[in-house]
């Protein structure tokens, strides 16, 4: 082996010789590497079109992130026709306050509209009917959250001073 080494002639020649002799042993071998390269390209294509026929499946731990944002959105514009009034202050004039639910607040939403309907269904969702103390703001990432008190609330009746009696004569 030192000697193949010593004298690069002499390795040189040697493979040329074996490369030679077995010539008929190498186009085999390149020809059924060849062949071997084609069907696996081939079964990658065809594998990967029978993946694209079938129905996704998701791990079930990403599950919960497969969501239909239209259907939700839609969903969410039902439940905040719900809300009868909101006021960015503490009072709303007209209704009378009956029982303060709870403090209500979202984020991640692109636009304030969003971030607002949002709101009003959530408070619906947690049996409010209107919103005290509303308030929405953009964050530094440029998502925007809303906050507000839900409350439940009732209209007030209309009072005696405020419809005066008829005072025309009845025949």
């Amino acid at each position: 082996m030192e000697q193949l080494l010593d004298e690069p002639e002499g390795w040189l020649t040697t493979l040329q010789e074996w490369l030679v002799t077995n010539r008929a042993i190498l186009v085999w071998i390149v020809a059924g590497l060849l062949v071997l390269w084609f069907f696996q390209v081939l079964a990658g294509r065809l594998l990967r079109r029978l993946r694209r026929l079938r129905p996704p499946r998701i791990h079930p731990r990403l599950a919960q992130y497969n969501i239909d944002h239209a259907e939700l959105d839609r969903h969410r514009r039902e439940q905040a026709k719900l809300i009868i009034a909101t006021s960015t202050g503490a009072r709303l004039v007209g209704y009378r306050i009956v029982r303060q639910v709870e403090a209500v607040f979202v984020e991640g939403f692109r636009s304030p509209e969003d971030a607002l309907i949002a709101l009003k269904a959530e408070a619906v969702q947690r049996g409010a009917n209107g919103l005290l103390n509303v308030r929405t703001e953009r964050t530094a990432a440029g998502r925007c959250t809303a906050a507000a008190d839900a409350v439940v609330i009732v209209p007030l009746s209309a009072s005696p001073r405020t419809n005066p009696p008829d005072t025309r004569s009845r025949p």
